[in-house]
């Protein structure tokens, strides 16, 4: 008859492998793999995120963003160590978020067989809409910080470096719209979205 000691660890046991399996199943169904760990990205995804920016992209973060069931990547060409923000530039935002400062990024959604553009930062903020920045001044570089919350979902902030003497700040927030499937821009509060513009420097009005 086997004893109380070896019943309670064949139970342990059982009990570790059913949570391993479970938390596997987790991932297979849920991925948020935010961010990513250089070497870990899935062949079709690494080929992806070499489209953008070619070479000098690089893919930061990889999963589900929108929370619909289907898979987005985050690609950004980094601001070099040669071209570093000035001293008045503004500090990364005291957030729990990761930030990184960029000259271009792009968002990459897998659309049947295929990887779509659905966001771009460049000069300027872009969808497939329209513009979703304020600003008449082309940017050379932005700092942005993104994370995925319960709350509020998959955001990302974005911030002007190196404006021209007197330029206004440009910050903006960026969010899933579920409504639309797009990504836009948001207003100060984080709540309500706005319409993007079919060119630069227009005030942007909420989304109806």
């Amino acid at each position: 008859m086997p004893s109380k000691r070896r019943t309670k660890s064949v139970a342990a046991a059982l009990l570790s492998l059913a949570a391993f399996w479970m938390a596997c199943a987790d991932t297979a169904t849920n991925p948020q793999q935010l961010p990513v760990a250089a070497g870990s990205l899935p062949d079709d995804v690494q080929g992806a995120a070499m489209a953008p920016f070619g070479a000098a992209g690089e893919a930061i973060a990889f999963g589900d963003f929108a929370a619909i069931g289907g898979r987005q990547v985050l690609v950004v060409h980094r601001l070099g160590s040669a071209r570093q923000p000035a001293q008045n530039a503004p500090s990364a935002p005291q957030k729990t978020e990761t930030t990184v400062d960029v000259i271009r990024v792009s968002i990459l959604s897998r659309e049947g067989n295929n990887w779509k553009e659905a966001f771009r930062a460049d000069g300027h903020l872009k969808n497939r809409r329209g513009y979703l920045d304020e600003s008449p001044v082309t940017v050379s570089a932005w700092r942005m910080g993104y994370e995925k919350t319960a709350d509020s979902g998959f955001r990302l902030e974005f911030t002007a470096l190196d404006l021209p003497p007197g330029s206004k700040p440009v910050s903006v927030r960026v969010g899933w719209n579920p409504n639309l499937k797009e990504y836009d821009a948001l207003d100060a509060a984080g709540t309500r979205f706005l319409q993007p513009q079919s060119s630069p420097g227009g005030p942007m009005k909420v989304v109806k």
